[in-house]
């Protein structure tokens, strides 16, 4: 029996320190893998970090499955059914050019050890490419918006009230005409709005 430390370091009886968790505890794992196991329906943020951490590819478990290519588990894993069929058909036709003739089945030997370097090189793009696809269809994934909703009403823009150069300088040719400045509130006064 695997004995775990209480949830929680207590200060006293009355004031629970809830905010560490207690090492007992966090070393036996329970409390690390606890929250994954909520039901936090709704459509929150904690529902979109539930489902990014049960949908999101890894590429050390895709460079796992790698090991054991000539199966395609490394492309089911990440989505490519058709490669991972593909995989296994040239396994298989691998292995009967191995009963038919040798130089043949050393020939699929090389094409597949190639297809293996090539893999290697093609899950890291392929993890980034799904990744970005998920990540987009859980955070995109909401209630539709209200029939006729066309976004937010900008007001179209109203009369530009001039700088404050822009003042100054139509002052100073005002005063070189020789012309009353414009109407407007008298000097001091604050302008209506």
């Amino acid at each position: 029996m695997i004995f775990c430390a209480p949830l929680f370091n207590h200060k006293s009886a009355h004031e629970p320190n809830l905010w560490r968790a207690s090492a007992g505890r966090a070393a036996c794992g329970a409390l690390s893998e606890a929250w994954k196991r909520f039901d936090l329906g709704g459509a929150g943020l904690q529902r979109a970090n539930l489902e990014l951490a049960a949908r999101l590819k890894r590429r050390a478990r895709a460079w796992a499955l790698l090991v054991v290519a000539p199966f395609g588990l490394h492309r089911a894993y990440l989505d490519d059914v058709k490669g991972a069929w593909l995989w296994r058909i040239a396994t298989v036709a691998a292995l009967a050019a191995t009963l038919w003739d040798l130089r043949v089945a050393a020939g699929a030997g090389v094409v597949l050890v190639a297809a293996v370097a090539y893999d290697a090189w093609w899950i890291d793009g392929r993890v980034t490419a799904l990744n970005k696809r998920i990540r987009r269809e859980i955070f995109l994934a909401g209630e539709a918006p209200p029939p006729g909703y066309s976004g937010r009403v900008i007001p179209p823009p109203g009369p530009r009230v001039a700088s404050f150069a822009e003042q100054e300088r139509l002052l100073r040719e005002a005063a070189r005409r020789g012309a009353p400045p414009a109407p407007g509130p008298a000097p001091g006064k604050p302008q209506p709005r």
